[in-house]
Order: C-alpha cells, then sequence, then structure tokens
C-alpha cells in the first residue's frame, strides 16, 4: 500500500481529501439549517427577516455542496486515472526484462489478469480506502465538536457511534470479507488462465473430447467464484443494514438529549430539529466506510500479486556502463556452459564455436542436444554460467541488451505471430519497410499462395490461427530477413516445409551476406556453402 502512495501525488490527494470533508460538512451543515429553518418557521416569527439569515445558509450549502462534491469528483478520478496508467506502465516496464526467460512456466492468463483485473481493482486504493478513511477523520471529528456546542452528551455519543460505524463495522466486514475476495480473485485468475489456453488450443479440444473437459474446469472456476461472491455479498448486506441503523441510533439520542434539554429550558427548540438532522449528516463521513473496507483485502491481495512480479529477477540485466556496439558480426563462444534452473543436467556444456563474419554455420544433433540454447545465449537471452559469448570480440555482457537484440534477427522455431495483417508483423522487423519489400520478401520464401488469398493487409488470425505451422516459420523467416541485422538466428526455418521448399529457403539464407547461425533437423538438405557443427 506504501508503494502503491508513492504514485500518488501529495498535492492532489490533499486537495481530494480537503474537498470531500467539505462536502461533508456543507451536506450536514445544510440538513441542520434546514431543521433550524423548519422549526424557526413553525413557530411563526413576527417578521421573514428572523429567519433571513438560516434561508441564506440553507441556499449557500446547498450550492456549495453540490459545487464540492463536483470538484471533489474530478479531482479524485483524475488522481485515479493518473495513478492507474502509473501502475500498468510499471508493471509493463518491469515485465519487459523478464521475457522470455524469467517469464518461462508463467500463464499468459495469470499475467493478462495482473495487467488487467489487479490494476483495476488497485485504482480503488484512494477512492475507496485510503481518501474515505482520511475524510471520516476529518469530517467525523469536526462534526463532534460543533455538536459538543449543542450538547456535550450527544457529541460524546455521536463520537462513539462515528467509531462503531467508522472503525467496528469495518473491521468485521474486512475480517468476514477477507476469504470470499482472495477466493474470488483466484478463481478469476484461474478462469483467465484457463479460457486463454482452451482459445488457443480449440482445435486440440475440438478434436479430442470436444472441450468437455476443458468446459468443466472453467465451470468448476466459475462456481467457485460464484460461492466467494455470495458470501461476499453476504458481508454486504449486513455491513449495509449497519450502516443505515448505526445513523438512526445517533437521531434517536439527539431526540432523547437535546429534547431533555429543550424540555427543561436550556436550549432553544430551534436547535432540536438541527440537532437531529445535523447529527444525520455527520454520519456521512463514515458511512461509506463499511463498504469500502470490505474490499481492502481484495486491493491487498491483488497488490500482492502485483508485488510479486517484483520478486522475479530478469535472467539478464544490462550492464552498468555498456560498451558501444561494434562494428564486426563475428560469434564466438569460449567454453560456454549452461544449465536451466531445476536441470539435472547441462543444456550446453563446454561449447567451442567461432562463426566468423558472413560465415554460413548450421547446428545440428538431435532433439534436447541443446541447438536452440545455443542461439538463445547468441541473443543474450540467458547468460552462460561458465565461459563467455562475444560479438566482434566484445562479451554480450559488456553490451547494453538492446544493442545485441538489434545486432541479431531470430526467428524462432515457434513464432509469436501478431493478431493482425501480414504487412504489420512484417513491419515489427522494419517499420519503414514498403509495400514491394514486404511482398518481395514473402514470395521469395514461397508464401506466394498466402498474398493471393489474404493479400498484405489481410487478417493471419487471432496469434496467426489462420496460417498453418508452415506459413507461420516462414512469416518469422521474413521478419528476420528485413530486419537491419548482422547476424541471422534462424531456428529449424525447414520444418514443416517439403525438401524443395526447404532447399529454396537454406538458398536463400546461405545466399544472404550476412553473419548466419542455423539450427537445422535436417543436416541432409545442407550443401557445401554451410559448415555443419555437431552439438551434444
Amino acid at each position: 500500500m506504501t508503494a502503491l502512495l508513492r504514485l500518488v501525488a501529495p498535492g492532489r490527494l490533499a486537495a481530494a481529501v480537503v474537498l470531500g470533508t467539505l462536502t461533508v460538512l456543507s451536506g450536514a451543515a445544510l440538513l441542520a439549517t434546514s431543521g433550524a429553518l423548519i422549526s424557526g418557521a413553525a413557530r411563526r416569527p413576527e417578521t421573514l427577516f428572523v429567519l433571513l439569515p438560516l434561508i441564506t445558509a440553507v441556499r449557500l450549502f446547498s450550492v456549495a455542496r453540490a459545487a464540492l462534491r463536483y470538484a471533489e469528483r474530478l479531482v479524485s478520478h483524475d488522481l485515479t486515472l493518473r495513478l492507474v496508467a502509473r501502475l500498468r506502465a510499471g508493471l509493463l516496464e518491469r515485465l519487459v526484462p523478464l521475457a522470455p526467460a524469467a517469464l518461462t512456466g508463467a500463464r499468459g492468463g495469470a499475467l493478462l489478469a495482473r495487467i488487467r483485473t489487479d490494476v483495476d481493482e488497485l485504482q480503488g486504493v484512494v477512492v475507496r480506502l485510503v481518501g474515505p478513511a482520511l475524510v471520516a477523520v476529518l469530517a467525523g471529528t469536526t462534526a463532534v465538536g460543533l455538536t459538543a456546542l449543542v450538547s456535550p452528551p450527544l457529541a460524546l455519543v455521536l463520537a462513539v457511534l462515528l467509531l462503531v460505524l467508522g472503525a467496528g463495522v469495518p473491521a468485521w466486514s474486512r475480517a468476514a470479507g477477507r476469504r470470499p475476495a482472495v477466493e474470488a480473485a483466484q478463481a478469476d485468475a484461474a478462469f483467465g488462465s484457463d479460457a486463454l489456453d482452451l482459445v488457443r488450443g480449440l482445435a486440440d479440444h475440438v478434436s479430442g473430447d470436444g472441450g468437455a473437459g476443458a468446459l468443466r474446469a472453467l465451470d468448476a472456476h466459475l462456481d467457485r467464484q460464484e460461492r466467494a461472491e455470495r458470501a461476499a455479498a453476504r458481508v454486504t448486506a449486513v455491513t449495509t443494514a449497519l450502516r443505515e441503523g448505526v445513523p438512526a441510533l445517533g437521531v434517536v439520542a439527539a431526540l432523547w438529549l437535546v429534547g431533555w434539554d429543550v424540555a427543561t429550558g436550556s436550549t432553544s427548540p430551534v436547535l432540536l430539529a438541527a440537532a437531529a438532522l445535523g447529527v444525520l449528516g455527520a454520519f456521512e463521513a463514515v458511512g461509506g466506510l463499511g463498504a469500502a473496507w470490505a474490499a481492502a483485502d481484495g486491493v491487498r491481495a491483488a497488490a500482492g500479486r502485483v508485488r510479486a512480479l517484483d520478486a522475479r529477477r530478469p535472467a539478464v540485466t544490462d550492464p552498468a556502463a555498456p560498451r558501444p556496439r561494434p562494428a564486426r558480426s563475428d560469434l564466438r563462444f569460449e567454453g560456454v556452459s549452461l544449465r536451466y534452473p531445476g536441470a539435472v543436467r547441462d543444456a550446453v556444456n563446454d561449447l567451442h564455436l567461432t562463426v566468423a563474419e558472413g560465415e554460413k554455420v548450421a547446428l545440428t544433433g538431435p532433439s534436447g542436444a541443446g541447438k536452440s540454447t545455443v542461439l538463445a545465449l547468441a541473443l543474450r537471452v540467458r547468460d552462460p554460467d561458465a565461459g563467455r559469448v562475444t560479438l566482434g570480440g566484445t562479451d554480450l555482457r559488456e553490451l547494453a541488451l538492446a544493442d545485441v537484440r538489434a545486432a541479431c534477427a531470430w526467428a524462432p522455431q515457434t513464432p509469436q505471430v501478431l493478431g493482425g495483417t501480414l504487412a504489420a508483423n512484417l513491419r515489427v522487423a522494419r517499420d519503414g519497410a514498403t509495400d514491394a519489400e514486404l511482398d518481395a520478401a514473402l514470395r521469395e520464401l514461397g508464401l506466394d499462395a498466402l498474398l493471393d488469398r489474404t493479400g498484405l493487409d489481410g487478417w493471419v488470425g487471432e496469434a496467426g490461427e489462420r496460417l498453418s505451422a508452415g506459413e507461420r516459420s516462414r512469416l518469422a523467416l521474413a521478419r528476420a530477413l528485413l530486419a537491419p541485422s548482422p547476424v541471422l538466428l534462424p531456428d529449424e526455418p525447414t520444418a514443416h516445409l517439403d525438401a524443395p521448399l526447404a532447399v529454396r529457403l537454406l538458398d536463400r539464407l546461405a545466399a544472404d551476406p550476412r553473419t548466419v547461425l542455423l539450427v537445422s533437423h535436417d543436416p541432409a538438405l545442407l550443401d557445401g556453402r554451410w559448415r555443419r557443427v555437431a552439438v551434444g
């Protein structure tokens, strides 16, 4: 909570609290002066001028309350929107360095819930929690002090009832609402993750059990969320009843205590209705705290999940003083070893490999031998446990991550395709590429049929679902070829392709003047232009 409040401008928070306090006091004063005006008019004064101050006060407080409420909402919502913007921007800034290595195993739906649901929950920390609490203290204290001028015993009763409604009821509702709030949030996150997995693997589910198992899991999450929300609704119902009942006790106490003073002649009859209605208005200061604090644990749980991302450390970080990006593009792996967290053996062990500038090297070997890991090391997705990887003679750990990623164009085996057009997917690599350049890049990789079918501006489907595996792989390779990077890192670019098309792709890569470090599952397709290096 403290970290969240650091993102809030103190001046804006103070303005929102002051405006909220004045709004509550104006409402209480409006009720009190209205009661005094009615009582004074009922006594039939000889001249209307006697009531003129009360009439003016009623008009003043009615206009002031509306204006102050508008100003308070304007300031508080502006503050909230600024907080949400900073939260989401900060969350994305923390996520970007974690990808891809430090997010291995993280479910996409869970990350989406952190960015969407949890941030939406945290946006109420000021408007629903901190702001109302500060307003309750300031407005409640002021109301008790003003009430003491009329009746000290009533002021004492009002103080007790304000504490009951402002502290006792919220404490109970918070304790009772803690478990439902946490369970609802967990069920929502689990539902989002499983729903996203279902959509992505819809074809597999349909060809299997028709998605029955996945739907049962979703129904279970919804049932769990429904039970949690019903429990939370019961807490809210009781809180609402107390929120209405406690002020009623305050009105009864005002009528009794001030009425006794009026009966004994120690207090003006005009103050009876004024005190009763003024006390009723004073409860506006704490009336909303019960429902607000019922959501406190939901906010706390969301903050904990968002804060948990801070506990994740990036697999690689920028050096304190990055060296300039070298002009050469030769790669060297000098005694490199790497073991993934939790693994029992090294993915790469004591690798010595030199890829000269402009050379074409193909990594071969059985599945799981560590070929893709070598590309990951060249891209500095991970740092080696032993040895070093150099680009142009400079250790990658001494270069800025942006320079390393700009120097190497990666075409992964399972590429991420954006749910947009072919052109948009290609311009990820080079934003200024012309349509003619994009068209040529696709056609030289044998994607003529795809272009004729969809065109550059045709939609490729969510995550490229309208493309075949081979088309997605070649789209990723086209992106790498369009990039101005001096090093190409294609990972199994010929997978899912027939032999003639695979040879065509390898010819295109061999003809490229840049340094190429390739992973191949079929060394028989490689000709003399490629130097084969067995891994594993």
